[in-house]
């Protein structure tokens, strides 16, 4: 009973370190008030379609990352910086890359847990870019 008590008061102490920071995602919508909501068709035309990158890609990006960041992906633009700017470490469950990894090799069959690391992207543009080049080598 006690490792029982014990056990739930540990996860207690934990669940705000593992959780994301709801204050700091308020503050950022807050910041975007004045930033146009695309589509994800018009998200894709005015920011990758001229850098050739995949629909399939665009459109991972812009509904995972809305679903694991709670940002509404739809106001990000590619100059974002994904630790300044949209705090994702902060703004996200402790596990998001992990799901990340995950998802995107469940929809396009692509492994990238040991070829991404956040710390060397520093834009949703060089993510996005990182993305996209995983799934043009595997196509070739």
């Amino acid at each position: 009973m006690w490792r029982e008590l014990t056990n739930v008061v540990l996860t207690v102490r934990t669940y705000p370190d593992l959780s994301p920071d709801l204050s700091v995602r308020r503050h950022i919508q807050q910041n975007w008030r004045s930033r146009p909501a695309l589509s994800l068709e018009d998200w894709h035309q005015a920011f990758w379609q001229p850098l050739k990158i995949s629909q399939d890609v665009s459109a991972f990006v812009y509904q995972q990352m809305e679903f694991y960041s709670g940002l509404p992906f739809s106001k990000v633009v590619p100059d974002d910086r994904l630790v300044e700017d949209l705090q994702l470490p902060l703004v996200c469950w402790f596990d998001w890359e992990c799901n990340l990894h995950d998802d995107f090799c469940d929809r396009f069959e692509i492994e990238i847990s040991d070829l991404w690391d956040i710390g060397m992207l520093y834009t949703v543009r060089d993510f996005v870019i990182f993305l996209d080049r995983q799934l043009l080598s595997v196509n070739r």
